[in-house]
């Protein structure tokens, strides 16, 4: 698997994906821990990154142009992880509190509505 960067130069990697906090992670043992830093330091390079495997596209990540860190796992394996520009973490997890709880909300008054309409039901 690779990912062709926005620049046309590529890296081997083990995988991509998006994390729950949003944070795109690609895992790798291609490239030293100070090669990465300078690859996805890159605003332009990291603009749009495709993910092929055997030539045919995984996946297409935009955007996803700020450096969070890297991860050292076991066995030489480093974990790169990126976020979209924008919001900061704190700021998108504040959304997610809000529209979590207007969920909860919503859901409450369906099924107290739910309640009422069985209690007040009118018999055939």
């Amino acid at each position: 698997m690779k990912i062709v960067f926005n620049d046309a130069t590529e890296l081997t990697v083990q995988s991509a994906e998006i994390r729950p906090d949003g944070g795109l992670l690609i895992k790798t043992i291609s490239a030293s821990e100070e090669d990465l830093k300078t690859m996805f330091s890159d605003q332009t390079k990291t603009k749009k990154m495709v993910v092929k495997e055997r030539e045919s596209t995984v996946a297409t990540y935009e955007n996803y142009t700020e450096l969070e860190g890297i991860m050292k796992y076991t066995a030489g394996i480093l974990g790169v992880v990126l976020h979209k520009v924008g919001k900061s973490q704190l700021e998108r997890i504040d959304a997610l509190e809000v529209t979590t709880d207007d969920i909860v909300l919503m859901m409450a008054d369906l099924i107290a509505g739910g309640e009422q309409n069985e209690n007040t039901a009118v018999p055939d």
